[in-house]
């Protein structure tokens, strides 16, 4: 009787930790995907970002060279 309920005792606790051991695989695939999706995000910005700015630069550009030409134009 006293085996058994060692027994017991052991299955019990290797049951326990066969559990826990699944939660925490589950749980650690569900950050991994948060962590891409987030990694994706930031990407996503960041190149939104450098659009924007590129955007910016285009017309500052453009409105020198306009700037240029009328005083080239007042002039002549």
């Amino acid at each position: 009787m006293n085996i058994n309920l060692e027994l017991y005792d052991i299955c019990y606790f290797f049951s326990g930790f066969a559990l826990s051991t699944f939660v925490f695989f589950v749980y650690c695939q569900k950050l991994k995907k948060e962590i891409k999706n987030a990694k994706r995000q930031y990407e996503k910005k960041s190149i939104g970002m450098d659009d924007s700015t590129l955007r910016i630069k285009t017309l500052e550009n453009k409105i020198k060279t306009l700037e240029t030409a009328l005083k080239k134009q007042m002039e002549g």
